[in-house]
């Protein structure tokens, strides 16, 4: 009875867990804006503009996708047409055609195949256009007839558009109607929105109400520009109807009970130039993009058309070149295009545009100015890490336009000044060298602030932040293994292979989710040690049995340099130390499928226990995967890490020593980097010092403070158990750990959340509350600009730190509410060290703890935990917290709290 009671409860937890949202979503533009769209149980889309990764990413997520289609019109002339709609110029056709009845058909089967879930059928009044000399009943009935039939194929899951003079008579074969131009329409010919008369608006709502009457749910699509969409859906809803608001072709993001935030930073770069990997944009300025809660939207113009900016999905444009060649006169005039959609920032070299530059607080000089040349004004706000100004030169011969601001200027030896770095309303500019310094041997700082740079000169507006480096209040603690060294005999009594030393050393000792890998080609009897595989294999499998531990590959001979592989960069193997992968008897040329698929398939079948498999890849040697890679590591349904260059240490704390989260490739094919680089960084390619692996605590608190970038990871070989000096280290990185406020949790955990980042969505909602989308992501972190949320107020949320800077997340749609006129003495979490499956006050809690658990409770005196077994928990109060310590392990049961509402 007590576990029927506890699922039961569970359920009831998460079935009103998502916001009400009765719209559907439409959009007929290109890509897919995938996370906004998980806001919606229903998109409609252009068929051609949806590639299959986008439509499966959708199903999966139980999105269902209807595809538009055309029953009445058709832009291609064909043996059924006969006339022109001069309104959009495309073909009215006889629906009485066999010809079109069978397009129809063939046209629906097509799309059923591709896996829609049911059709938008568009223009059922086309046909009323025809002359008076057509019958009119005839192409009722054809229209009837078809669609009868695709009700047939869809299972009545179709959206029709108007048709009411048919709606009796269609009963029972379609689910829905929309009707545009309620409110406003649009008009194609000259590009303009139009409120309508109060006659049509008095009409057409008649129809929607007949249509409602005979059972149609009934949804209004009207035209506005973005900054007049919100006024209007909330117009509609008053009125009964699920608004859909957008622009008059549907390809921008539109407004229904929600209007979206925008996230997405537009950043154009030629990988004709320079591939992406390479870019000092990705490789520098990414980081502190995706920290702030935007994600870098990359436009690669060798392989793509530049995209229409839409400010309901696109928070600002970002152009940042080292190349004279970049700026095309198709990028210069899309940036001239575009200015005032979004905030601009251009950095380093600059377009050749009179225009856009004034517009952004710069005009040429015509002069040179003498040398030498000095530091006059840098605004104090903008300093960035370097304590002195960079070398100047050659500089830009730039003076300060009308209306903008200086950022940094220089002055003359004859006492005239040079602008290096202006803002005006429009956006920012910033040339080099005023960027990134580097020094030799010893890395790189950021000249000017990075995070200023966006927020002040771009004027990036705060929002929250969904986070990748917290769980349940305390820092994400990670830990995994790349398989090199693990067939070398360390420097321990007894000779034993590093693996077995590091398997009861520190995998055994400390009993921490880890992700163990190995490189096959180095344990499997047809590799480089047949005699000993059969032993090197049982340690594999001993580890692997390990219920803490999960399984990755390595590869099978450790490819080092995979951006040969990927074509991006020709390396020649009579260059390198030691070739382009391990010496493997007979193995002369890589295949990038044994290397993944094989190498997994092996791991699979030979080391791996029944219950379970190998869920990620280690990319290995330079960890940088093409698209090629990538794909194979998804379609054998694994997860990828690796790779970046978070390296920052004391000598150099500097931001520009950070990497982003991870890096797109094609058909949503994305590389996650490891949060920090392991030891092999610290010491001198394993050349010693061998505990230098020591002062990886050190990048441990630059990743901290001032901002949290990174988890706590801990990454590293099993050559660090060759040698006491590098065991000893890594004991001295996870006591260090283990020693301060942590969640432990699998790499793939950490993996999962870190991609969908880039696929979780931020809204707000008519009551101003903020709503966040996510499949993965469990925490938002709160800028300080902003309140804490009122936790009773609120859904989908378990609390928030004491601090008041991260919020926790427990369903995939949450909704905050920050009005705090009502009082707030809900139970709450402060913060835990496990990871949270349920929760519910007064109800069904669930959570995996891998160390014995501790939470910490707001509000929580009277509160108690109650396992599915009937144990109880009763916390100790300090203050306003109250501190539970519950057994390691998966907890199932319930919070109980006295006097306290659920």
């Amino acid at each position: 009875m007590k576990y029927i009671l506890y699922f039961t409860l569970l359920i009831s937890a998460h079935v009103f867990a998502k916001p009400i949202n009765n719209s559907t979503a439409f959009y007929y533009s290109a890509p897919m804006p995938l996370a906004e769209m998980t806001f919606y149980s229903r998109v409609v889309v252009q068929p051609e503009l949806i590639t299959e990764h986008e439509l499966n990413w959708l199903t999966q997520r139980n999105i269902a996708v209807y595809a538009y289609l055309s029953v009445g019109e058709s832009f291609e002339k064909n043996t059924s047409s006969l006339v022109v709609n001069p309104n959009w110029n495309s073909h009215i056709s006889d629906l009485t055609s066999t010809y079109w009845h069978k397009h129809i058909k063939n046209s629906a089967n097509d799309l059923k195949e591709r896996g829609f879930t049911g059709l938008f059928l568009d223009t059922l009044d086309s046909y009323q256009l025809l002359d008076t000399t057509s019958n009119k009943a005839d192409q009722q009935a054809g229209l009837i007839s078809i669609i009868e039939d695709l009700s047939s194929s869809f299972d009545k899951h179709l959206i029709l558009n108007r048709g009411f003079e048919l709606l009796p008579k269609l009963k029972g074969f379609a689910t829905d109607l929309v009707a545009e131009g309620l409110y406003s329409h649009y008009s194609p010919l000259d590009n303009s929105y139009k409120l309508t008369a109060k006659s049509d608006q008095t009409w057409l709502i008649a129809q929607l109400n007949t249509a409602k009457n005979l059972g149609f749910n009934v949804q209004v699509i009207d035209y506005a520009k973005p900054k007049n969409r919100l006024a209007m859906a909330q117009k509609i809803i008053k009125n009964g109807y699920a608004p859909w608001i957008t622009d008059g072709h549907l390809q921008t993001w539109g407004t229904s009970n929600i209007t979206p935030i925008a996230r997405r930073i537009l950043i154009p770069y030629n990988s004709d130039i320079k591939p992406l990997i390479y870019t000092t944009v990705h490789l520098k300025l990414a980081t502190m993009i995706e920290y702030l809660g935007y994600i870098p939207d990359y436009i690669d113009v060798a392989k793509r058309a530049l995209p229409l900016i839409d400010p309901s999905l696109h928070a600002g444009v970002i152009s940042w070149t080292t190349s004279d060649a970049f700026y095309t006169p198709a990028i210069t005039n899309w940036l001239e295009t575009n200015l005032g959609a979004v905030p601009l920032l251009v950095m380093g070299e600059l377009p050749l545009s009179t225009t856009l530059l004034i517009k952004l607080g710069v005009e040429a000089l015509n002069v040179l100015p003498p040398a030498p040349y000095e530091l006059n004004y840098f605004a104090p706000w903008f300093k960035g890490e370097a304590a002195t100004p960079p070398p100047i030169v050659k500089p830009y011969l730039l003076k300060l336009a009308p209306n903008a601001t200086a950022l940094i200027n220089i002055k003359a030896a004859d006492g005239k000044i040079v602008v290096q770095s202006a803002k005006t309303k429009y956006g920012a500019v910033v040339v080099a060298p005023w960027l990134i310094d580097t020094f030799p041997m010893e890395g790189s700082k950021w000249v000017i602030d990075p995070r200023t740079l966006l927020t002040k000169a771009m004027e990036l507006p705060p929002i929250l932040v969904p986070d990748t480096t917290t769980e349940s209040g305390r820092r994400m603690l990670t830990l995994h293994i790349d398989g090199d060294g693990f067939s070398s005999i360390a420097n321990f009594t007894g000779r034993p292979y590093s693996a077995e030393v590091i398997r009861d050393e520190i995998i055994k000792r400390y009993k921490l989710p880890l992700t163990s890998s190995i490189i096959q080609a180095d344990i499997e009897a047809t590799g480089l040690h047949s005699k000993a595989s059969p032993k090197l294999e049982r340690i594999a499998r001993s580890i692997f049995d390990l219920p803490y531990v999960e399984i990755a590959s390595h590869t099978y001979s450790h490819p080092y340099f995979w951006t040969a592989l990927s074509g991006r960069k020709k390396i020649d193997e009579d260059d390198t130390d030691y070739g382009f992968h391990l010496d493997v008897p007979g193995y002369d040329t890589i295949s990038l499928k044994k290397e993944i698929t094989g190498s997994i398939k092996y791991i699979d079948e030979k080391l791996a226990p029944k219950n379970k498999k190998t869920v990620l890849m280690l990319w290995s040697g330079d960890a940088t995967p093409g698209p090629k890679a990538l794909e194979l590591a998804r379609d054998a349904g694994v997860l990828n890490i690796n790779g970046g260059n978070t390296d920052a240490n004391a000598d150099n704390p500097s931001l520009s020593h950070i990497s982003p989260i991870g890096r797109p490739e094609r058909d949503l094919l994305y590389q996650i980097y490891a949060p920090i680089l392991n030891e092999n960084v610290f010491t001198n390619l394993w050349h010693g010092p061998y505990y230098g692996f020591k002062r990886l605590t050190e990048t441990f608190e630059i990743t901290e403070k001032p901002y949290r970038l990174k988890p706590y990871t801990i990454y590293y070989h099993f050559y660090s158990g060759e040698i006491p000096a590098g065991l000893d280290a890594l004991k001295h990185n996870i006591d260090y750990v283990l020693a301060r406020p942590n969640t432990p949790v699998h790499l793939s955990h950490f993996a999962k959340i870190a991609k969908d980042f880039y696929f979780s969505a931020l809204a707000k909602n008519n009551d101003d509350e903020w709503l966040f989308s996510s499949k993965y992501i469990r925490t938002l972190r709160i800028p300080s600009d902003f309140d804490i949320p009122n936790i009773a107020q609120s859904e989908g949320i378990s609390g928030v730190t004491q601090k008041g800077d991260y919020v926790h997340i427990i369903n995939n749609i949450a909704r905050l509410n920050f009005d705090h006129s009502q009082n707030n003495s809900k139970p709450y979490l402060a913060s835990a060290n496990v990871v949270i499956d349920n929760w519910q006050v007064n109800g069904a809690v669930s959570f995996k703890a891998w160390v014995p658990a501790s939470l910490d409770l707001m509000n929580g005196r009277e509160c108690q935990f109650t396992s599915h077994s009937g144990e109880r928990f009763k916390g100790i109060t300090h203050g306003k917290l109250t501190h539970f310590k519950i057994p390691m392990g998966d907890f199932y049961g319930y919070l109980n709290c006295a006097g306290t509402a659920p």
